[in-house]
């Protein structure tokens, strides 16, 4: 393939350079075409690693990602839609620890999150809603990574039933993009084990002063781990998101 491909150019450069000296010096050179470009946020949650090595179509990604770090990125596709290959690896040894593949889209963005257990990891793909909230308001979305929970609810602003924003959200699943008062996420956000009504027993972790968060903004929420020890105690990782 490679030999091929060094062929290919050497003719189509010999081609190119035959061309020239038949066209008039005057004539204007053909434009390059415009990239095509998708947009990827990438993650790792799964817990007992504390780095991974990305890999997108077998290019490896300089540097192993640390546990819980954003990595944004951008892939060049050779067409509007176009098939992508994500490795995941063991920053140690190199092991393959999971591949998928999976359509981007010209202009998209997304979150390719590395999760799972050690035992049973796997990457998963979100596109990301762009849209930009409304007046006074923030927008949301909250991918669950905790494996030793099961499914929770998530409030904003309080504990009664018309602050709770999320209800019966399951381990690796995402949450729909939701749009709550930007007051009220930056005053108090609670993350309870799912029930039907708030049982304050149930309490998973609780963050207040959220001065960090904008009217007006996009933002991804993570329930994982603190860190990549799996006995740590939960957090909510805040990301921003691009927005419209």
């Amino acid at each position: 393939m490679i030999l091929t491909n060094l062929i290919l150019k050497k003719l189509f450069i010999l081609s190119f350079l035959l061309s020239l000296v038949l066209l008039s010096c005057d004539k204007e050179p053909e434009p390059e075409p415009e990239p095509i470009w998708a947009y990827c946020n990438f993650f790792h949650y799964v817990p007992e690693l504390e780095s991974v090595i990305w890999e997108v179509d077998e290019v490896e990604v300089p540097d192993a990602k640390d546990y819980a770090e954003l990595f944004p990125g951008s892939i060049i596709l050779d067409a509007a839609v176009e098939n992508i290959s994500f490795t995941v690896k063991q920053s140690g040894n190199k092991e393959v620890l999971a591949t998928e593949i999976f359509q981007l889209e010209h202009e998209k963005f997304y979150n390719i999150t590395f999760c799972g257990t050690t035992g049973d990891p796997f990457i998963f793909i979100q596109e990301i809603e762009t849209s930009r909230p409304g007046e006074g308001m923030v927008k949301f979305q909250v991918f669950h990574s905790a494996p030793s929970q099961s499914s929770v609810d998530l409030y904003m602003g309080g504990t009664t039933a018309d602050k709770r924003v999320i209800f019966d959200l399951d381990v690796f699943n995402f949450s729909e993009p939701f749009e709550a008062q930007d007051f009220d996420a930056r005053a108090t956000i609670t993350v309870s084990a799912h029930s039907q009504e708030f049982i304050q027993d149930s309490v998973l972790l609780s963050t207040i002063f959220n001065e960090e968060i904008s009217s007006g903004a996009s933002y991804l929420g993570v329930l994982a781990p603190f860190s990549f020890d799996p006995e740590s105690e939960l957090a909510l990782w805040i990301y921003d998101l691009p927005h419209e």
